[in-house]
């Protein structure tokens, strides 16, 4: 296998051993001039020598740019025939040798292999002190200030909790850490073609293993090996429901349809009938007064109304019709008020996707983290964008917020905010009241939001960390740190039920028919107006002529 393809991840395979006999003065000049990466797994090597003394042996294995995770078996002749085997590696290519025993060889009786485990991950698991670089954003100053007694918890959340899980896993692995803080986690500057801050320095190695989790982008993957996602945690619109009436005319909801136009079609032939009928009585009695077919609509519209008239009728026959009004207006009076008023205190359940979202009349905003503004800025899905466009609409103010912001207008109402959820629902928690817990919503805009623990590109350190990562998600340990700071959903506990104000939204219909009324009654008195003048002019003109 030629050393070019070693270095091209395309070509490296776990079936290839290359073997070098150390007591070849060339073949001990060509390992001293390979790099690190020429002993990164999958890389698999055997070294043997016979003549060469311990001195000299010791002086060639220490010259060797060996990693944690290297392949290598010394195999040493002893005995003129058998083999002592051995792996030897180095905790860092400037670190001293060490070994690993094998097993040996025979003639007779081939390899004796004496490894409890043949995983070089669990083998090496115990890096005894050594210092591992890594390194933490905090976008809040006071943020390293309460690490431990979880005040502000809402702040850098998934900060903190990476930060003890990075303590917990560097300890398992008997590491010594030095830690790096950071400001932002580093966007890739386009102009530049280049990444910064954070994400630069988990690229070039600065840093062994990244704290602070990043978002899987597939402009990332080139650079960054992605581990696991140590949370379980999600961003979401959070939003209180809006009022009914603000989606729909919450006037027409109380009835069908089809009961609507049995009443309207029932109400015309009463109205129909008592004009018959009243008429008829007219005649009959020169004394009853005779009715108008106006006369008769406002008795409708009383009796819809429920106040009563003050048309006497004598006959039977139109005190029937006036009774049989009245109790037909008097039960469906009383079914719509009912359902009007538990309508004027529901809300709304049409907003459950983010195209719904979109076509609400809610104010949308985000927090003001970079990770939002970045994923918001990169998709590409139409109604996401749509979504991003009226959160930065052209000429305004953007509306990215702080968490506090967001959260004290989603308790006034008619507003989405997209936050993580759990630092969300702590503030909401100690912001609260009881009954406004109650019916809070979310709709996740992320596709996936999961964010992954990162590591150099071939870091020799990325096995352990990432069996470490596993056996803590496992045993439980990153929903312990997980729970201690992140807050869930709270739960509805208010046994009262509370109820909201009448809106002027509620009203909306109400103030059209007064409005509609008003002006039909103005146009109509003016035609009145100008009928009257016309007829006193007309009145004028004949006396005129006598």
């Amino acid at each position: 296998m030629l050393l070019d393809d070693m270095l091209d991840l395309k070509k490296r395979r776990n079936d290839i051993l290359t073997v070098v006999d150390l007591d070849c003065a060339s073949a001990r000049e060509t390992l001293l001039t390979l790099k690190p990466i020429h002993f990164a797994h999958p890389i698999r090597w055997i070294l043997m020598t016979k003549s060469l003394s311990s001195f000299e042996l010791q002086g060639v294995m220490e010259s060797l740019p060996l990693r944690l995770d290297s392949y290598v078996i010394l195999a040493e002749v002893v005995n003129s025939t058998n083999l002592s085997l051995k792996h030897v590696f180095k905790l860092n290519p400037n670190t001293p040798i060490k070994h690993e025993d094998y097993g040996g060889w025979s003639p007779s009786g081939g390899i004796s292999d004496i490894r409890t485990t043949r995983i070089l991950s669990r083998k090496r698991s115990n890096l005894q002190g050594y210092f591992i670089s890594t390194g933490i954003v905090f976008s809040n100053d006071d943020t390293k200030n309460h690490l431990y007694d979880e005040k502000d918890r809402q702040i850098d959340s998934i900060s903190k909790v990476n930060y003890h899980l990075i303590n917990i896993l560097l300890d398992k692995i008997n590491a010594t850490r030095k830690f790096k803080l950071y400001k932002d986690w580093g966007a890739k500057n386009h102009s530049k073609a280049e990444f910064q801050g954070y994400t630069k320095d988990v690229i070039d190695g600065t840093l062994d293993v990244g704290a602070s989790p990043l978002l899987l982008f597939s402009h990332r993957v080139e650079y960054i090996d992605f581990l696991s996602f140590p949370l379980t945690t999600y961003a979401a619109f959070i939003f209180r429901p809006p009022p009914l009436s603000t989606v729909a005319n919450i006037f027409y909801l109380p009835f069908q349809g089809f009961v609507w136009i049995s009443a309207i079609v029932i109400l015309i032939l009463s109205i129909c009938t008592a004009y018959v009928t009243w008429k008829k009585d007219a005649q009959i009695k020169a004394s009853e007064e005779n009715l108008r077919p106006s006369d008769t609509l406002l008795v409708a519209v009383s009796a819809i109304t429920q106040q009563g008239t003050d048309i006497m009728i004598n006959t039977f026959s139109g005190r029937i019709v006036l009774f049989s009004l009245f109790t037909f207006m008097f039960f469906l009076y009383s079914s719509y008020t009912a359902n009007i008023v538990a309508l004027l205190q529901s809300t709304t359940n049409s907003i459950s996707s983010l195209k719904d979202l979109l076509e609400s009349n809610l104010e949308l905003a985000c927090e003001d983290k970079i990770y939002h503004m970045q994923y918001f800025s990169r998709t590409t899905d139409p109604v996401r964008k749509a979504i991003y466009e009226k959160i930065t609409p052209p000429g305004k103010k953007d509306n990215f917020v702080s968490i506090a912001e967001g959260i004290g207008k989603i308790r006034q109402g008619q507003y989405a905010f997209h936050a993580e959820a759990g630092p969300a629902y702590a503030l909401i928690k100690d912001t609260f009241l009881e009954h406004e817990k109650c019916g809070l919503s979310e709709i996740e805009y992320y596709i996936s939001i999961n964010a992954w623990y990162v590591i150099p590109k071939r870091s020799p350190y990325k096995e352990i960390i990432k069996v470490s990562v596993f056996q803590m998600k496992e045993y439980g340990v990153e929903r312990r740190e997980e729970d201690k700071i992140y807050t869930k959903k709270p739960t509805c506990s208010s046994q009262t039920q509370t109820f909201a104000s009448v809106r002027f939204t509620d009203c909306y219909m109400v103030i059209i028919i007064i409005i509609t009324g008003y002006i039909t009654s103005l146009v109509i008195f003016m035609f009145e107006l100008i009928i009257k003048k016309k007829r006193f002019f007309e009145h004028q003109e004949k006396l005129c002529l006598f």
